[in-house]
């Protein structure tokens, strides 16, 4: 039993291997072919980290959260920088992406993780220069099997807070942002989405200063939430309030997943990186939320693992670099 609690990443493959206002977007004009090739030289890598901040929802500043930033400036080279000036050089480019990570990672891992992912992504002919930012929170080991997935389900919703002011920043600075999680990084996507259209999370909220009808391109890879949890009475219900469309990719055979009931000790609580799509709210305008979804199951089996969405048949990286490529900018 305490195996199959295990929502987090397996090591033998890792090394080898959380007032409303109407944003105003416009699809924006693909670029040309060659600068689809060269667009990947002109990248910039982020790390955002949280780690070093409480995760209690009750306890997180959402006035002038003190993130870590810095900027890859070579291999395994990162240089700080302020918050205001991230922010600052993101505005330059206007298009974004913030991967958010699983549970079980330390800070190198999720360094290590981000980074793949990225490379995965990026030779799929991204369309701009892109900032890359990779979203690294406090979800080292911590304890039995058990307790540790329940403490980070916890700190998921301090995170989605910490990531809803992130995007509100984005939004008022016209940065056109996708969002990607995977596993429980899931959870801190869709909280964060929920949390900017007004929802609280462990019952705290951003106040007046949220935001509806930001149409955020969302993807999420074997997400760790209750499969219900995005429809209209679901605990996350306003998420699709800020999203342009959703890409699922999901495992009917995931043996992690499969337990995801005995977080909460709730029986019939199943996970939509388990099931698939079910019900979905409708976005800020009230039309249907376009969902493209994929089991991968046939593919990976029965591992919990994010590295097999990208290395086999599911090919999440082609899927990601579609949403971002697909992601509706700021008129």
């Amino acid at each position: 039993m305490i195996l199959l609690l295990h929502l987090c990443i397996t090591a033998p493959m890792l090394l080898g291997n959380e007032r409303p206002t109407q944003a105003n977007y416009s699809v924006g004009t693909k670029n040309s072919e060659q600068d689809a090739e060269n667009s990947a030289k002109e990248d910039r890598v982020w790390l955002l980290s949280t780690r070093q901040l409480v995760s209690r929802a009750s306890q997180v500043n959402l006035e002038e959260p003190q993130f870590s930033v810095s900027l890859q400036t070579g291999e395994n080279r990162f240089q700080p920088v302020a918050v205001n000036d991230f922010l600052d050089a993101l505005h330059e480019r206007k298009k974004a992406v913030v991967y958010v990570h699983g549970n079980r990672f330390t800070a190198s891992d999720a360094i290590e993780r981000g980074l793949l992912v990225y490379e995965n992504v990026a030779k799929h002919s991204i369309q701009q220069p892109l900032d890359w930012i990779i979203w690294s929170w406090q979800s080292d080991k911590s304890g039995i099997l058990a307790h540790d997935a329940r403490l980070k389900a916890l700190r998921t919703e301090g995170q989605g807070l910490y990531l809803a002011w992130l995007l509100r920043q984005h939004t008022s600075r016209k940065i056109s942002t996708t969002l990607v999680g995977y596993s429980f990084g899931g959870r801190v996507v869709t909280g964060a989405l929920h949390a900017l259209a007004g929802g609280s999370l462990g019952g705290v909220s951003m106040g007046d200063k949220t935001i509806q009808g930001a149409p955020i391109n969302t993807g999420l890879i074997a997400p760790a939430i209750d499969s219900l949890w995005l429809d209209d009475r679901g605990y996350h219900r306003l998420a699709t309030q800020n999203m342009n469309r959703l890409t699922l990719l999901y495992n009917r055979r995931d043996a992690i997943l499969k337990r995801y009931w005995l977080i909460d000790r709730v029986q019939g609580r199943l996970a939509l990186g388990y099931t698939g799509p079910r019900s979905f709210a409708p976005r800020a305008d009230g039309s249907t939320l376009p969902v493209i979804s994929r089991d991968c199951s046939n593919a990976i089996g029965v591992k919990h693992d994010e590295l097999y969405y990208f290395q086999k048949s599911c090919n999440a990286g082609r899927e990601i670099a579609k949403l971002i490529n697909e992601q509706p900018t700021f008129e």
